[in-house]
């Protein structure tokens, strides 16, 4: 069970043109939303886009997520989690 904030994150390259879309149910809490370089001497270097997410509601909970371009996905993810 989670209670307390945590922090997911994903492999992205955004000079590639795909980013990642997430959504979450009612009881989760997006707090913030970064991309982290994986070097930042490097243009056009891929890295890790983060999340942090807060629960706000105890109970199941879902975050869903997509990596595309467009109409193109490249990925995707479901995350089930059992918020207290």
């Amino acid at each position: 069970m989670i209670k307390k904030p945590f922090t997911i994150q994903f492999p992205e390259n955004p000079v590639s043109g795909f980013s990642w879309n997430i959504a979450t149910s009612n009881g989760l809490q997006i707090t913030r939303d970064r991309f982290i370089p994986e070097d930042e001497e490097k243009t056009g270097s891929g890295g890790y886009r983060v999340w942090d997410i807060q629960v706000t509601t105890q109970g199941s909970q879902k975050i869903t997520g997509t990596y595309r371009k467009g109409n193109q996905i490249a990925s995707c993810f479901e995350i089930n989690i059992d918020a207290e």
